[in-house]
C-alpha cells in the first residue's frame, strides 16, 4: 500500500511556502514495507493512523527505524489496544470492522510492543480517547 495516495500526489503543490517555513518538501509514491531512502535520511519519521492498516506493521516500522538518523524520532499517532472492557471489545470486533468498513484498520494493535520489537525503543507514550489512541515519541535502538 502506497504511503500517499496518486489522487494526493496529482493534486498541484501549494503555490508558495507557509509563512517563515524554509524547508524543502517533495512527495514520493512509496509502500511503508520498502522506502527507497537510504539509511538514516531523516531527523524525523512521523505516522498517523497507518500501521492499523499495513499488512505487516512491524516491517513499516523496522524501515521507519531505518530511515532514521541516530539520535532522531519516530513518532507515531496511532490507534490501539485500550484497557478493560473497552479493550475486550476492540478484541471482539476488530477483525469484523476491518473486513466490513473499517477500511482495513485492526485497531486492537499493541503499537508498544510492535516499535519495541522493530527496534525503537517508547521515550512517551500519551494515550487519549479512552486510550484507543495513543502519542508515542520514539527513538532508534
Amino acid at each position: 500500500s502506497p504511503l500517499l495516495s496518486s489522487p494526493l500526489l496529482s493534486s498541484p503543490p501549494p503555490s508558495r511556502p507557509a509563512p517563515g517555513c524554509d524547508a524543502q518538501a517533495r512527495a514520493l509514491l512509496s509502500g511503508p514495507q520498502a522506502m527507497r531512502f537510504a539509511d538514516a535520511s531523516f531527523d524525523s519519521v512521523i505516522d498517523t493512523f497507518s500501521l492499523c492498516v499495513y499488512g505487516r506493521p512491524e516491517r513499516a516500522l523496522s524501515e521507519m527505524r531505518r530511515v532514521c538518523k541516530p539520535g532522531g524520532r519516530v513518532v507515531l499517532l496511532e490507534h490501539q489496544r485500550s484497557g478493560g472492557a473497552l479493550g475486550a471489545y476492540q478484541d471482539a470486533t476488530s477483525s469484523a470492522a476491518a473486513r466490513l468498513g473499517g477500511k482495513g484498520c485492526v485497531y486492537n494493535q499493541d503499537v508498544a510492543a510492535m516499535a519495541r520489537a522493530a527496534g525503537l525503543r517508547v521515550v512517551r507514550q500519551q494515550p487519549a480517547l479512552l486510550g484507543v489512541v495513543a502519542l508515542y515519541e520514539t527513538v532508534p535502538v
